[in-house]
């Protein structure tokens, strides 16, 4: 009886509205159960992939800086690093 009262100019537009709600209510439970946590676990691969790069990407610089060290002289080591080689004592001051 109330539905005769309401016209369909009204009840049609309130209709397409609580689909529409609906639907969008279902899309964000989808998103929320199903794509969040894939695209998550993506992210977290995507970032450790990136670190474990970076990680052997500075152990090859490091063992490229241990091998130019190992071929300086005690005394041109002693002068990269700052210090006063003497050469009576061969010591580094």
């Amino acid at each position: 009886m109330l539905s005769k009262l309401i016209p369909d100019s009204v009840k049609l537009p309130a209709a397409a509205l609580l689909g529409a709600s609906i639907a969008a209510g279902v899309l964000v439970l989808i998103a929320e159960i199903w794509w969040l946590p894939a695209a998550r676990n993506e992210g977290r691969a995507a970032e450790r992939s990136a670190a474990l790069q970076r990680s052997i990407d500075l152990i090859k610089e490091r063992g490229v800086t241990n091998d130019a060290i190992s071929r300086l002289s005690d005394s041109d080591l002693c002068r990269k690093l700052g210090g006063k080689w003497v050469r009576d004592t061969g010591s580094c001051e």
